[in-house]
């Protein structure tokens, strides 16, 4: 895959609910790419103890923009989408 292939799903502050989007994404079948502006800041934190800031996007094969819009808006997640637009 390339990455004129990817496309912006959207993006949070939260590596929790990034990890949790990936996870009700690709249950349905839907891979993703999470892709911090921050990458140490998981290493510290497991160090750390704390969440230190991260922008985190997430990122899907541009053929499947539709499908995956469709589950977040099934989920808890429907803002993010919403704010996204």
């Amino acid at each position: 895959m390339e990455d004129n292939d990817l496309k912006l799903l959207v993006s949070v502050e939260d590596r929790i609910v990034a990890e949790d989007i990936q996870s009700v994404l690709e249950e349905s079948g839907v891979y993703t790419m999470l892709v911090s502006d921050n990458p140490a800041s998981s290493v510290l934190s497991a160090y750390l103890g704390s969440t230190l800031n991260e922008g985190i996007e997430i990122l899907i094969n541009r053929d499947d923009y539709e499908q995956a819009s469709e589950i977040l808006n099934e989920s808890p997640y429907k803002e993010l989408v919403d704010m996204a637009d």
